[in-house]
């Protein structure tokens, strides 16, 4: 396990941690109940960790290094066989 894919944690954390904070503040923001305007935040908050997961985990990079190998041995063997 990569050390980026640790931040899937921090979704999940700020989920279950709502409840209990939201019994200690009881305020609204904008207009909203706290629980509920936590969880819109962090909502979003996890398509933004998710795109940084995405972006630093190097996996893709990996990918297409691999098949540029495939496409290249591919061309290579082409020619041979003639």
């Amino acid at each position: 396990m990569k050390p980026v894919h640790c931040l899937a944690a921090l979704p999940i954390a700020a989920f279950y941690s709502g409840g209990w904070l939201a019994e200690h503040v009881g305020t609204r923001l904008a207009g909203l109940p706290f629980l509920m305007t936590w969880n819109i935040v962090w909502l979003l908050l996890t398509s933004v960790i998710m795109l940084v997961m995405f972006r630093f985990d190097g996996s893709r990079d990996a990918a297409q290094r691999t098949a540029q190998q495939v496409a290249g041995e591919r061309r290579d063997h082409d020619g041979a066989a003639s």
